[in-house]
């Protein structure tokens, strides 16, 4: 413990200036830190068995902004399709189109889009729920949204304008 203490000691400014530097905002730099510092935490008893602490705290920092930042590129591209800042008849249609190709999806696929995004279930409590690693569930999850946008588009006729839904054919017109 003590040598994760003078580890963190060491590298604590220069990993919140870095990440600070990356970010440009303080809150989302002092989470990432929490989570560093969590991380290291939990793994204290190996930790001190590492030659070089300080490395792998500045490792683990950076793997968890890249984390972060995936996050923010996968749920902006899931809000594109999911929440609109005004809601369009091309939206209205859409909520009622997405319950048909959600039942087109893998049981696995539909699980996981209906907890995580729909539910706000943490990507990290169902992996743990699941017995999943958090990258074999963040995996799944990417899979299974790049399926249902897959749906919405070909199912739904959905199509993008400048990252908005703006055009939209129901399935219940192709049969009609």
């Amino acid at each position: 413990m003590k040598c994760l203490m003078t580890a963190w000691d060491d590298a604590e400014a220069s990993l919140y200036g870095w990440l600070l530097k990356q970010t440009n905002n303080a809150h989302e730099t002092e989470d990432i830190m929490q989570e560093v510092f969590l991380k290291a935490m939990s793994n204290s008893e190996r930790f001190c068995t590492l030659q070089d602490g300080k490395s792998w705290l500045f490792k683990m920092t950076k793997n968890l902004f890249i984390d972060q930042l995936r996050r923010k590129v996968q749920s902006e591209e899931i809000n594109e399709l999911a929440q609109p800042s005004e809601v369009t008849p091309a939206m209205v249609q859409l909520q009622r189109c997405l319950p048909k190709v959600l039942v087109k999806l893998s049981d696995q696929e539909r699980d996981i889009i209906e907890q995580c995004d729909l539910n706000s279930m943490t990507q990290q409590h169902y992996a743990t729920s699941h017995g999943l690693s958090l990258p074999a569930t963040k995996a799944r999850l990417r899979r299974a949204r790049i399926e249902l946008k897959t749906l919405l588009i070909n199912e739904c006729k959905v199509k993008q304008d400048k990252g908005s839904v703006c055009c939209f054919k129901s399935i219940d017109h192709e049969h009609g």
